[in-house]
C-alpha cells in the first residue's frame, strides 16, 4: 500500500513563491500536505558556485499524481531547471494514507 504514495521535494526563491505553488497544488487537489523551511542552498550554476537562501517545499501525495504535480511546479516555477525530487514512501500509518486518499484526487 505504502508504494502508493510519495514525497516530492523542490525549492522555491522566496515565501511568496512557495506559497503561489503551494496554494496551486491545494486548488487543484494534487497534495495532502506541503511543509516549508528556510534552507540555505549551495549549488554550481553558469561556472560557479552560489551559496543561496531558499524555501524548501516537501509535497505529500499519490504517485499517482506526480506527473500532474511536476508539470505544475514546472510551469509555476520561476527557475529554469526547478528540482523536482520524487521520494517513495516505504512505510507509514494506514490513518495518514487514508488522509492522503481523502486530500487529493
Amino acid at each position: 500500500m505504502s508504494s502508493a504514495y510519495i514525497l516530492i521535494l523542490t525549492n522555491c526563491r522566496d515565501d511568496n513563491e512557495a506559497d503561489y505553488l503551494m496554494e496551486k497544488l491545494f486548488e487543484d487537489k494534487l497534495a495532502a500536505c506541503v511543509q516549508t523551511n528556510k534552507v540555505h542552498s549551495h549549488f554550481y550554476s553558469k561556472g560557479k558556485v552560489v551559496h543561496d537562501s531558499e524555501i524548501r517545499m516537501m509535497i505529500k501525495t499519490k504517485k499517482s499524481l506526480y506527473k500532474q504535480c511536476e508539470e505544475t511546479i514546472r510551469n509555476l516555477h520561476s527557475y529554469d531547471i526547478p528540482e523536482i525530487i520524487e521520494l517513495p514512501i516505504t512505510d507509514g500509518s494506514k490513518h495518514f494514507f487514508d488522509w492522503v486518499e481523502f486530500a487529493t484526487q
